[in-house]
C-alpha cells in the first residue's frame, strides 16, 4: 500500500492549479501555481516526484498537466467529477473555494486510493477534439434552423434575415463535413480494424461508430457488454424503499449523453434493417411493452453485438449471436 503522505489533491482551473499535500516536514500545505509548465515544475519541486497526484476531469484544463506528468513518469489519477462532487457533499461542506476543493480531493485520494490513469494515445485526444467540435456544429445548425422556422411565422418581412441564416447554415455544414472526413482519417489511423468491425454491425452508422470508439478509448477498458451499456447510461435502475416507495424501473442516464442520443437514432434504423434487433423489437411490442422501452432494448442489443464483434475480432454476421451465446 502506498504511503498516505504521497497523495496530492489538485483543483484545476483555466489559469491556476490549487494543490493540497503534506510537505517534506509532514505538514499539510496549500500551494497555488500557474497552469503552465513553469507552474508544474514549481509544484513538482515542492511535492517531489514520488507524489501521486489526484484531480478531477475538467474538460481540457487538466490536459496540459497530465501530459507533463506522463512525460516525467509521475503517478496521477483523473477522477470523474461527479465522484468528487458527491464526496464533498458527503462531508456536508457548506463553503466552497479552490483551496477547500483541493483539500477534499487530497482526502479522497487518502480514503479511496484511486487507480492510476492509463494515458491514451495522442490520436485519441485529437479524435475527441474533432468529435466534440462536430457536436457543437450540429447544435449550431439546429439552432439557426429553428430561428429560420420561427421567422417564417412572423407577419412581416424577414427574408433578409432568413437569407443570412441560410448562408451561416451552409457554411457550418461545409465545416462539419470537412471535420467528419478528417475524423474518419484519424480513426482509421488510430483504430482502423476496430472501426471496420463496429461499422459492420447493421444499424451502426459512421457517426455512431466514431462515438463508440472515442467514448470507450478504442474499447481498451471494456471487459463486458454490461460495462459498455453502463457507460452509455442505458443500464436499468430501480427506486424503491419499504412498502410505500415503488418507483418505475428506468435507465440510469449516468453516462454518455451524446452516445445515448446517437444510439437511439441507430435503434430506429436497426429495428428495420437488423434482423436480430427487428425480432427483439417486434417481440417486446407484441408482449405489450411501450415502443420507447422496446427501442431502449434495441440500443442495448446493438451494444451487445458491437462488444461481441470487437472482442472476438470478427465481422458481424446474421448467425453471429448463435455462435457466441456464451457472452
Amino acid at each position: 500500500m502506498e504511503n498516505k503522505n504521497n497523495y496530492c489533491g489538485i483543483d484545476v482551473s483555466s489559469e491556476t492549479l490549487d494543490a493540497y499535500f503534506k510537505n517534506k516536514k509532514g505538514i499539510e500545505q496549500h500551494l497555488q501555481v500557474s497552469n503552465s509548465v513553469s507552474g508544474f515544475r514549481e509544484l513538482i519541486k515542492e511535492t517531489g516526484k514520488e507524489t501521486h497526484f489526484v484531480m478531477e476531469s475538467t474538460g481540457v484544463y487538466h490536459l496540459s498537466f497530465i501530459f507533463f506528468l506522463n512525460t516525467k513518469n509521475i503517478k496521477f489519477s483523473v477522477v470523474n467529477a461527479l465522484q468528487i462532487k458527491r464526496y464533498i457533499q458527503m462531508h456536508l461542506e457548506r463553503n466552497k473555494s479552490d483551496k477547500k476543493d483541493a483539500k477534499r480531493i487530497y482526502e479522497y485520494g487518502l480514503d479511496r486510493h484511486p487507480e492510476l490513469y492509463q494515458m491514451p494515445d495522442n490520436t485519441y485526444f485529437e479524435c475527441r477534439s474533432l468529435n466534440n467540435c462536430i457536436h457543437d456544429l450540429t447544435k449550431e445548425i439546429t439552432k439557426f434552423s429553428n430561428h429560420i422556422h420561427s421567422l417564417k411565422k412572423c407577419p412581416f418581412d424577414t427574408k433578409s434575415v432568413e437569407k443570412s441564416f441560410d448562408k451561416i447554415i451552409k457554411k457550418l455544414r461545409e465545416e462539419k463535413q470537412n471535420l467528419e472526413l478528417e475524423l474518419q482519417e484519424k480513426l482509421v489511423e488510430w483504430e482502423g480494424e476496430t472501426l471496420k468491425l463496429v461499422q459492420s454491425v447493421k444499424g451502426i452508422g459512421t457517426r455512431a461508430s466514431a462515438e463508440l470508439i472515442i467514448y470507450t478509448k478504442g474499447f481498451k477498458d471494456m471487459n463486458s457488454y454490461k460495462q459498455l451499456i453502463s457507460y452509455a447510461g442505458l443500464s436499468p435502475t430501480e427506486y424503491q424503499s419499504g412498502s410505500s416507495i415503488r418507483g418505475k424501473v428506468r435507465i440510469c442516464k449516468q453516462g454518455g449523453k451524446q452516445l445515448r442520443n446517437i444510439l437511439y437514432m441507430c435503434a430506429l434504423n436497426a429495428k428495420k434493417t437488423n434482423a436480430h434487433c427487428s425480432a427483439l423489437y417486434d417481440r417486446l411490442v407484441a408482449n405489450g411493452k411501450n415502443k420507447k422501452v422496446a427501442l431502449i432494448a434495441v440500443c442495448n442489443k446493438l451494444l451487445k453485438i458491437v462488444f461481441g464483434v470487437v472482442k472476438n475480432r470478427t465481422l458481424y454476421q446474421n448467425i453471429y449471436l448463435q455462435k457466441t451465446a456464451c457472452w
